[in-house]
């Protein structure tokens, strides 16, 4: 099964968890920061995870960029796995995560959560 990790993280809290998500599968998984990223090495995935921090409800202009330039999986039943790194304070509910943004975009493009 081929899994990429890829992030964005300003101060490092996200990209530690990128890269313990990794290291919870067997095997060689890449954890690709989102200017590392190719799209079209994205889309042959069979498992694909992303995160980002959450910044005003959405996710990292990094992260937004690179979801703009991918498309769809080229592996059918590929799947997608979304993280983000946020504050928890109650009044930020209200307007969302980056997380859910992001599996959102990536559902509307033919991936799999």
């Amino acid at each position: 099964m081929k899994t990429i990790v890829v992030y964005d993280s300003l101060y490092g809290n996200t990209e530690r968890i990128a890269r313990a998500i990794a290291d919870a599968f067997p095997g060689d998984v890449p954890v690709l920061r989102v200017s590392q990223a190719d799209p079209a090495e994205m889309a042959d995935a069979d498992l694909l995870i992303i995160g980002a921090p959450t910044h005003g409800s959405l996710p990292s202009e990094a992260a937004q960029a690179l979801i703009s330039r991918m498309g769809p999986p080229t592996r059918e039943g590929a799947k997608l796995a979304t993280f983000d790194t946020r504050l928890t304070w109650k009044f930020l509910r209200r307007y969302g995560f980056a997380a859910t943004k992001i599996a959102n975009q990536l559902l509307e493009k033919g991936w799999t959560p």
